[in-house]
């Protein structure tokens, strides 16, 4: 008795240890790849001034000179070192784009240009606020403007010398914003659809109608059961410039047919 009841627990320990491992597969063996449309820059060529929206522009932020002490008169830090200065900029309350610190300096430069483009509309709040990194987690304010829409003197392809409320100053550009060639979407292939997990509002993609959660079934006709994941994300990325057809099933399996246009995609924060 003694024997089996050894024998028991051990096929059970050994059915746990198989259960774990099979929940581990699921979780992890079985992940599908998450992918991105091919997506580069356009050609000059491609885009006309007139088609560029008003509301959108490349930003770069060139750097900042602090005054010698804060508002109250006092050191920036305990220390008596300078300041360790970042900038925010937030457009309606969304903090949009967050600087590097610069360390010990009253006279940061970044010379960073936003990574996409912002969108800024002739009635937004857009705020530039200069921040003194103290820890980790904590800052204090170190100055902020407030602007309806763009600085006044904020002129296309001109330095620009923001003045804060503390008498700092932020020194930024703003251009013309960047276009890209690219359907504009981020997916998940299954072994008989694209699921789609976001889509870039100014693009090919966006301008269709494509949402959030929908499943691509077919390229072109081509159904997507009927590809390797590599032949989908090919035909995917393609099918803008090539004027395939995607075939678009909703949560309820109910299925419609897009065309994407060829026009550019706009990147935006």
């Amino acid at each position: 008795m003694e024997q089996f009841h050894g024998q028991w627990h051990a096929s059970a320990a050994m059915r746990t240890a198989f259960l774990v491992l099979l929940s581990a597969f699921i979780a992890f063996g079985c992940a599908y790849p998450r992918r991105s449309t091919f997506i580069h820059p356009a050609p000059l060529a491609l885009v006309k001034p007139d088609d560029r929206p008003k509301d959108l522009w490349t930003i770069r932020f060139i750097g900042a000179e602090l005054p010698q002490f804060k508002a109250t008169g006092l050191p920036w830090d305990s220390d008596k070192t300078d300041p360790d200065p970042f900038i925010r900029l937030v457009v309606d309350k969304r903090v949009v784009w967050e600087s590097p610190v610069q360390k010990d300096t009253r006279r940061p430069e970044w010379n960073i240009t936003l990574p996409r483009n912002v969108e800024i509309p002739e009635n937004a709040t857009v705020r530039i606020e200069l921040w003194d990194r103290d820890t980790a987690v904590s800052a204090d304010p170190a100055g902020s403007a407030s602007h309806t829409g763009l600085p006044e003197n904020a002129l296309q392809d001109a330095t620009a010398r923001v003045t804060l409320d503390n008498l700092a100053v932020v020194t930024l550009m703003v251009s013309a914003p960047r276009a890209h060639q690219g359907v504009g979407l981020h997916f998940e292939v299954r072994p008989d659809a694209i699921i789609v997990l976001d889509v870039e509002p100014r693009s090919p993609a966006g301008r269709a109608g494509i949402r959030k959660g929908e499943r691509i079934v077919a390229i072109g006709g081509r159904r997507v059961a009927a590809q390797s994941s590599d032949e989908a994300q090919s035909g995917l990325s393609l099918a803008s410039e090539r004027g395939l057809t995607l075939t678009i099933a909703d949560a309820k399996g109910h299925e419609r047919e897009v065309t994407l246009d060829k026009g550019v995609t706009w990147l935006v924060m």
